[in-house]
């Protein structure tokens, strides 16, 4: 572990290390200022370009007075571009001689728009990346793509960039919640849709913005609340056109894939169809991605069209609807270690599971303005789910010297649908003495659930005299539950001194849960379900009233902000369970919140902040009914669960040299859970588990995420290092008794990308997973764990509109239970032909040439330690076509 640890910390720090150290060689100076003011102008952009070619050398901002210099440039001639918004550009000629370590320009003066100068040709002044106070934006342009890429290829290619295959994208290390185009919501919150549709060659920036609340974005008034947004801007070339793509693919062991979208952007307008099918697990295969180790095998298909409109300047209408349906087909073989006090018992399983689901989603947003003063929006959120699924298992269960416990099978059936209402409306008024504002939102949602199952198993105990003893369960149940929630919000700022406000709030918020769960037992007189099962069914009613009220004192400088205040939740739990008298819990508590934010340049930010956040129990763990789906694993409810709070911590610091174009980025977070909702469990001699939720105090986690990315520039590449310590102590009860566990993780990984014009481009990333588990019941159990991952991809354009595409991934796993320590190589890749003046493409796919695809998964419990291995879709091969739809560029 010790080579390990020193490993990860000499690659961690050596990205630090290079930061501080710049080449002294020469310096250029200077200050910007307004021509006829004399005044300065703060964060004009300065690109300093080779004379020669008119690439560029280096790039910075003014700062706060105008100021700027430029650090570690070699001898020889240069231009410096100097550009401002509303002003002329300004071109100098710089001459640094061997001789010179500063090169001082004194004052240079911007002329405001309207006066003639004479025009330029600049051949390259674009700046790849640039940082403001709250975005981090790239130039599409500089990070070269294949023609007919999509957004995710173009992503994965910008420093500090992570895609994960399920669609998450993370910006040094932070989930980005959100994806607008041209400042518009663009298929609700799903990120995967719009990154494996739109194109990248139609990309003119992409901004990752660290989005402030509605609040904060209408008042002005910082309150800290962020979210990482990505905000698309399109090329004005490509306004007013349609564009898209139609594909189609069949191939080996009858595997098919087809997908479309159609698009149109303009001013104040968007349209776009999506549509597409395939049983081949990722709908993006006939772009070149690979089939992920996702597991089971699965046919799916989705449609969905999206539309925002102007109308006028005073509203902004936008909507999208979304169906999908996934047929999955999943075998599975897993291995449980459970860890109890003074023994431990092995659990093996084998089950082969069906799925057929339905989703129906629609989005509304309607955003009116009437004035510059109020603000009224609109938000409407409808989906039905439906669908069925069908599992059968087989067990068997051995005592810690490997002796037989009991064994069994089971087959569980169910069918379920769950239509979701979720509307919010939001006002939000300026008044007219400055700093006053007031908003109110009001939020109801309505979920109903109903699902119908049966259950059916045979199983056998092995009793301590060795007799064995049988249990035959055959049921029928319905379950019915309704959520209810009504909450409102209600903001009030004012300033109270010089640039402090200060900001009182106060939400209601009422939840109202039914659930009705009716079990009964097979007749085989009748041959049928009717005998009504008292101890397995019940019906359960809770009401939960909480109010929450927050007085906070704000300020924003020109460098700093923050804001302290103190926050207070009362919530109140009425619960009525049928046959059992009522239950009235109450909490109340007072803690603070505060923030903190620096920016020691305009590159370089530090914030910390912490807030508390109350954590209810959902309707599963209240009622008081067992579930007895699993003969091994009886669940029980608990009506007196309280709820639990985070107390929660986050320190980020985020730097980047605009000369260098290197990034650091440190995360650190830590969360203390005080009264935390754990799974308490018992065994008895046989084998057998019940679990029941309760209250528990102990845990807490800690976090620290370090992203770096230094480029290297003669390659137009950047190599980016992500490095993420992690400790989990996880709380519970076993047999009665206290259990804790600790969970210490370390994850490396190391990439980076690289174009050669549109000859070749390639990508390398590597990663090591490492994971310490402790417990503190039986030391004995204690385990570590190690993972590899290494994946190599890379396209060449050929002759005659040729290409090829090949990707490598290798795995490797120990410390896992026998049989689940594999190394695991994939191949695919393709051969692709251009037709058409690059409106056709046709390919020949392989997937998985080696046909050595696996998934094998651990999940580390409060009390166990489970291996499951899954089956995947392995080696077919398939022949596509495409139709890019494209207009001519203007």
């Amino acid at each position: 572990m010790s080579k390990i640890l020193l490993i990860v910390c000499i690659v961690t720090l050596c990205p630090l290390i290079t930061w501080s150290q710049q080449l002294q060689t020469a310096r250029v100076k200077g200050r910007i200022i307004e021509k006829d003011t004399q005044q300065p102008l703060a964060d004009a952009s300065i690109t300093l370009l080779y004379a020669k070619d008119s690439t560029r050398a280096a790039f910075t901002f003014a700062g706060r007075q105008g100021a700027f210099e430029i650090k570690g440039i070699t001898p020889g001639a240069y231009l410096l571009y100097v550009t401002y918004l509303g002003y002329k550009t300004l071109l100098k000629p710089v001459q640094i001689l061997p001789a010179d370590t500063l090169t001082d320009l004194g004052g240079l003066a911007l002329q405001k728009t309207g006066v003639n100068l004479q025009l330029v040709e600049i051949v390259e002044a674009a700046v790849p990346m640039t940082m403001k106070k709250d975005t981090l934006e790239f130039n599409a342009d500089h990070y070269k793509t294949r023609e007919n890429a999509l957004m995710e290829t173009l992503l994965k290619k910008l420093p500090g960039v992570q895609v994960d295959p399920d669609g998450t994208i993370r910006i040094n290390g932070v989930e980005v919640k959100r994806i607008l185009v041209d400042g518009r919501p663009f298929w609700g919150n799903d990120l995967k849709l719009v990154i494996q549709n739109l194109p990248a060659d139609m990309i003119n920036r992409i901004q990752f913005i660290d989005r402030k609340s509605e609040q904060a974005r209408f008042t002005g008034i910082d309150d800290g609340e962020r979210e990482k947004t990505i905000n698309i801007t399109i090329k004005q070339s490509r306004k007013q056109q349609f564009f898209g793509r139609v594909a189609a693919g069949y191939g080996t062991e009858e595997r098919f894939a087809g997908n479309g979208n159609l698009n149109r952007f303009s001013d104040g307008e968007q349209l776009s169809f999506i549509g597409s099918a395939n049983n081949v697990n990722n709908p993006t295969f006939l772009d070149g991605g690979a089939v992920p180790r996702s597991s089971g095998l699965s046919q799916a298909w989705n449609a969905g069209a999206n539309y925002s409109k102007d109308i006028g300047k005073q509203w902004r209408l936008n909507g999208s609807y979304t169906a999908n349906g996934n047929n999955t087909e999943n075998m599975i073989s897993s291995a449980r270690q459970n860890i109890l006090p003074d023994t431990t018992y092995y659990y093996n399983q084998r089950s082969r599971a069906s799925a057929n689901t339905h989703n129906h989603t629609i989005n509304t947003h309607i955003e009116f303005r009437p004035d510059s003063m109020n603000l009224l929006t609109m938000e409407g959120n409808y989906s039905y789910n439906s669908g069925n699924s069908d599992q059968q298992r087989t067990y068997t269960s051995l005592s810690g010297t490997q002796q037989l416990v009991n064994y069994g099978s089971l087959h569980n059936t169910t069918g379920n649908t769950a239509p979701s209402l979720n509307l919010v409306g939001n006002f939000s008024r300026r008044f007219r003495k400055p700093g006053h504002t007031f908003s109110a939102r009001l939020n109801a949602t309505n979920n109903n659930s109903s699902n119908e199952g049966f259950n059916r198993s045979d199983n056998f105990f092995i009793l301590p005299g060795g007799d064995t003893q049988a249990d035959t369960i055959n049921q029928h149940n319905n379950r019915n539950s309704r959520q209810q929630i009504l909450q409102a919000l209600l903001v009030y700022t004012m300033p109270v001194f010089k640039n402090y406000y200060l900001q009182v709030m106060y939400m209601p918020t009422r939840r109202y849960n039914t659930a009705e769960k009716y079990t009964y037992d097979f007749n085989p007189a009748k041959n049928s379900y009717d005998h009504f099962n008292d101890s397995l069914s019940n019906s359960f009613e809770s009401t939960s009233i909480s109010h929450y009220g927050l007085v906070n004192i704000q300020t924003q400088g020109e460098k700093y902000d923050f804001g302290i205040g103190l926050a207070t939740y009362i919530n109140s739990l009425h619960n009525e369970v049928s046959g059992q008298p009522e239950l009235r819990l109450h909490m109340h508590r007072i803690y603070p919140k505060a923030f903190f934010g620096y920016a020691f340049t305009s590159h370089n930010r530090l914030h910390m902040d912490y807030t508390g956040v109350p954590q209810l129990p959902d309707l599963a763990q209240l009622q008081p009914v067992p579930d007895n789906s699993n003969p091994l694993y009886i669940q029980l409810g608990n009506p007196d669960l309280q709820p639990a709070f985070i107390h929660s911590a986050n320190i980020k610091y985020e730097a980047l040299n605009p000369v260098s174009m290197r990034s650091f980025f440190v995360n650190i977070n830590t969360s203390v859970i005080s009264n935390k909702i754990i799974n308490a469990s018992w065994f008895d001699s046989l084998g057998r588990q019940v679990s029941q939720p309760l209250n528990m105090n102990g845990s807490y986690r800690t976090n620290i995420n370090m992203v770096n990315s230094f480029p290297l520039k003669k390659l137009q590449t950047a190599i980016n290092t992500n490095t993420t310590f992690s400790y989990n102590r996880d709380a519970g009860y076993v047999n009665g008794q206290k259990s804790y566990t600790g969970n210490f993780g370390v994850d490396q990984t190391l990439g980076f990308n690289y174009s050669h014009a549109t000859l070749f481009d390639f990508g390398v990333n590597a990663s090591a997973h490492y994971n310490a588990v402790r417990y503190s019941l039986q030391k004995t159990s204690n385990t570590n764990y190690f993972s590899y991952g290494f994946s190599f991809n890379g396209n060449v354009q050929l002759p005659l509109g040729f290409s090829i595409y090949a990707a490598a991934n290798y795995w490797l796993n120990t410390g896992l239970a026998a049989g689940y320590n594999q190394h695991i190589t994939l191949l695919n890749g393709y051969i692709a032909k251009s037709m058409a003046h690059n409106r056709a493409l046709l390919k020949l796919h392989v997937s998985d040439l080696l046909n050595r695809n696996t998934s094998i998964e651990r999940t580390v419990g409060q009390s166990y330690i489970e291996d499951v291995q899954s089956n995947v879709l392995q080696r077919f091969f398939m022949c596509s076509f495409t139709y890019f739809i494209k207009e001519k560029k203007k």
